[in-house]
């Protein structure tokens, strides 16, 4: 059993209809029905999964005006912004005493493409089916965005004092890098962040063992950064059927060929050897050693090779390379004159993009091949010792109390980095916490569902961690 914390306020819980639905409102000196409040967020969570807001083209006005009707009918102050045709952001703020620095509830709202002739059920119907709630977004991240969103709706209704705002931010395109949602804002709009002083975003993990025992629950302070990369070789166009050793497309390949037989070398920053010290009591006697002191760890052959195996944790510990796009001639007898290819590479965080760049002409062997940036920005991390870690390493122990607290660091990258830039300590959480069988699967891929009793749970477990940081 869940050890949960109890809110008493006082009061009668009056069960609102409206045009669209129900919707619970919360007098004065009321306790919070957490029943209620958990099935009207299964309900507006299948609303929202029905949206298709796929990027590319976006669409994620559909969303924003979803949030801002729910804002308006409860009063919660709100903005809407469509600086680009469909591309809607939508902010919106309880407001707090001020004695403390606003939190930020940050979400994406826009979703991947899907390929429907490989799904089960239709990518945008909500569908409920055997204990999971499918659709496009219930990983990625929807599900966390309507836990947000339902957490402001509950502090709003049960009139819970604040000393701190609670700005919720549904931003666009973070699929596509988010220079169009939380790029744009936090260049035109950073009056509407107040100084904040936290930030919850995707991008956290959470353990269990087989039998559903909780084991860790992770707040993640960092993230590997894309420099994505556009490589560009040029040579004497002509005729297919008299070869050119040295036209663009060989050259090209000559180049690639060595990059794929490259191996970047390990760069262990502070950030990584956290992430995996904070998992060294999970590991086995031998192993948790190791985890401790992963620096001196890997001086060791053997136990290189072994941490080598695992993909994700070779991902960490290195800039990675993945050659991703190629484009050569438009016809099969005509030599082009250019050929290129897009490199999505990653760095650990503390990399810097011109000395990886560099390294990278090195590899290549070829000067004359012009390597661009498609997509770059610095990486940079969050202290793990901030109130905001603190508090959810609290309520984590007041529900789970064998559980530890981990620190990953994402091998792919978030928003986050924007309001890092700007002094906001930003931090990956999930609520979410379930054995991989009951919280669901699909990320990205085909048949993107939610466990329905993970999703009810996280929503009340969010709530408890920002009430006690925002009061």
């Amino acid at each position: 059993m869940y050890v949960l914390r109890r809110i008493v306020l006082a009061g009668l819980v009056v069960l609102l209809a409206t045009a669209n639905g129900w919707t619970l409102a919360y007098p004065r000196n009321n306790g919070i029905k957490w029943e209620e409040v958990q099935r009207e967020a299964l309900e507006l969570f299948i609303q929202y999964l029905k949206l298709d807001t796929t990027n590319p083209p976006g669409n994620e006005i559909r969303a924003a005006r979803f949030f801002a009707e729910i804002c308006q009918r409860e009063g919660i102050e709100h903005k809407v912004f469509e600086p680009f045709p469909g591309r809607g952001t939508l902010w919106a703020r309880l407001k707090g005493d001020g004695s403390q620095r606003p939190l930020i509830l940050l979400n994406h709202t826009d979703v991947v493409p899907h390929s429907k002739e490989y799904w089960s059920v239709e990518a945008f119907s909500g569908a409920q089916k055997d204990g999971f709630i499918y659709g496009r977004g219930a990983q990625d991240m929807k599900s966390v965005g309507m836990a947000q969103f339902v957490t402001m709706l509950t502090l709003k209704r049960a009139r819970i004092p604040l000393k701190r705002d609670i700005i919720f931010l549904a931003t666009a395109d973070e699929e596509a890098g988010g220079q169009l949602g939380a790029g744009w804002f936090v260049k035109t709009h950073p009056e509407l962040l107040g100084n904040a002083e936290f930030l919850f975003n995707e991008g956290g993990n959470n353990i269990t063992d087989q039998y559903g025992h909780v084991l860790a629950v992770g707040v993640g302070p960092a993230e590997k950064t894309p420099a994505w990369l556009r490589l560009t070789a040029t040579g004497e166009p002509g005729h297919a059927s008299v070869p050119r050793p040295d036209s663009a497309v060989n050259r090209l390949l000559r180049a690639l060929n060595r990059l794929l037989e490259y191996t970047p070398p390990i760069k262990l920053t502070p950030a990584v050897e956290q992430a995996f010290r904070s998992l060294a009591p999970l590991m086995p006697a031998a192993r948790s050693g190791k985890f401790q002191n992963l620096r001196e760890a890997l001086k060791d052959p053997e136990f290189a090779r072994q941490f080598d195996l695992d993909p994700m944790a070779r991902a960490l510990v290195r800039n990675t390379i993945s050659i991703t796009m190629l484009q050569g001639s438009t016809k099969i007898n005509v030599i082009p004159p250019v050929a290129v290819a897009e490199v999505d590479t990653r760095l650990v965080p503390g990399e810097k993009l011109e000395r990886w760049i560099a390294e990278l002409r090195g590899v290549l062997g070829d000067d004359s091949i012009k390597i661009e940036p498609v997509l770059a920005f610095e990486a940079n991390d969050s202290p793990i010792d901030s109130d905001l870690v603190k508090t959810v390493a609290k309520v984590t122990k007041q529900r789970y109390p064998e559980a530890i607290i981990t620190h990953p660091v994402l091998a792919g990258f978030t928003d986050s980095h924007f309001f890092r830039d700007l002094g906001v300590m930003s931090y990956g959480f999930s609520p979410f916490v379930a054995p991989p069988r009951e919280l669901g699967g699909g990320f990205h891929g085909n048949d993107e569902r939610i466990g329905q009793k993970a999703y009810v749970e996280g929503v009340r477990f969010f709530y408890e961690i920002v009430e006690q940081l925002a009061r």
